[in-house]
């Protein structure tokens, strides 16, 4: 049964990119994209996604404020903040809201480690 990991962020190019990369690790995910938080919580309750890899500052709804309607909703979906803002405050949050954090920029380690996350998750 393939998995599905829903990649959200207002910028296209970096969707693109971590789709990219996240296809070349694991060919086998279907991904499905968003590019704000509000649009990630809709999808998110459509697909009931697998994995979710989510940029923080967004329009619309930021991903912390979408992580916490969507914790609740999906308490077995592995969630990642991706961000390039990488003050310990936003980390703590992350922490707080039971979520990991990666810090961008976006590069194929960046892929695999979010991959590992969830592997880690659901052995």
């Amino acid at each position: 049964m393939s998995k599905t990991v829903l990649v959200v962020d207002d910028s296209r190019v970096s969707r693109m990119m971590l789709s990219k990369m996240i296809n070349m690790a694991a060919s086998d995910w279907q991904i499905v994209e968003a590019e704000d938080g509000q649009q990630a919580v809709e999808k998110a309750t459509a697909e009931t996604p697998d994995l979710i890899v989510m940029d923080i500052n967004m329009p619309v709804m930021d991903g912390f404020e979408a992580v916490e309607v969507l914790r609740p909703q999906l308490p077995d979906t592995t969630m990642i903040l991706l961000s390039a803002n990488i003050q310990s405050s936003s980390q703590a949050r992350a922490e707080e809201l039971g979520v990991h954090f990666i810090a961008k920029p976006i590069t194929p380690a960046v892929a695999e480690k979010a991959l590992a996350i969830w592997s880690r998750e659901n052995e």
